[in-house]
């Protein structure tokens, strides 16, 4: 390992981050062989973290889950991004007028994770959560954010993430998503028909900051059967001129005199 690294950090962290993937409540056995650990030193791993509060042991077994101050430097950290700020009375009115589920989402590694999410008077289930990531290729916010990147960078990501097939609708082809996201590019909408979840259409566009890159995109989402009653094209031009109200906001030149 290199020595810029702190050894025993990068063991806690690969802990930490195990956890947080786990659909439920680990042992100390089934943590070390994820991250490839002996039982004793995971377990000095745990009772530090316990200490600190970052981990927390279930009162009945001996397994292990993300403490209550992972939760706190999470609030800390997105009451913190500017962008969410900046999104949110965006968001807000978007809801009012759309009635449907707004979401607001960052590019990182490859990714998106969403970081703040409007809900509308309707009920709807959807996988995504705020703070749980999803794949660019087959999301609207993905394929948005995906659509102002140069090539090469788009087909390194793919090369890097794959294109797992989630619906029987989800893009698998390079090479008809790199064709899809020329229209993206030029109409700054994007359009997910059932590509992430069944019953599900969603429509993104992209954020932009002060230096023109794409930092963010926003969402709406709903019930395939209501957005087309209610009109793609309807739905793209208010979901783009909230997108570039928060361009601006952020300093990017849509509404700049």
């Amino acid at each position: 390992m290199s020595e810029k690294y702190v050894q025993t950090l990068e063991r806690s962290l690969d802990v930490l981050e195990v956890l947080a993937h786990a659909e439920e409540p680990l042992g100390v056995t089934e943590i070390g062989s994820r991250v490839s650990l002996h039982k004793s030193t995971v377990h000095r791993i745990l009772q530090t973290l316990c200490h600190r509060g970052y981990v927390e042991r279930k009162s009945d077994s001996e397994r292990y889950q993300l403490g209550i101050k992972i939760i706190e430097l999470g609030i800390r950290f997105f009451n913190d991004l500017e962008i969410r700020k900046v999104a949110a009375p965006a968001l807000s009115d978007l809801v009012k007028v759309l009635d449907e589920v707004v979401h607001l989402v960052l590019p990182d590694d490859g990714e998106i994770v969403y970081i703040d999410r409007a809900e509308s008077s309707q009920v709807v289930s959807m996988h995504s959560k705020v703070g749980r990531r999803a794949p660019m290729h087959c999301t609207a916010v993905g394929k948005a954010i995906l659509s102002t990147l140069p090539e090469e960078e788009v087909r390194h990501i793919l090369e890097l993430k794959g294109m797992t097939r989630y619906t029987p609708n989800t893009i698998t082809d390079p090479e008809i998503l790199l064709t899809g996201l020329e229209e993206i590019r030029f109409s700054k909408i994007s359009v997910e028909r059932e590509e992430n979840e069944i019953g599900i259409i969603c429509l993104g566009t992209p954020i932009f900051d002060y230096s023109g890159r794409a930092i963010g995109a926003i969402s709406v989402s709903g019930p395939a059967s209501r957005i087309d009653e209610k009109g793609i094209e309807w739905i793209g031009e208010e979901l783009k001129k909230s997108g570039e109200l928060i361009s601006a906001k952020l300093g990017f030149g849509f509404y700049q005199k």
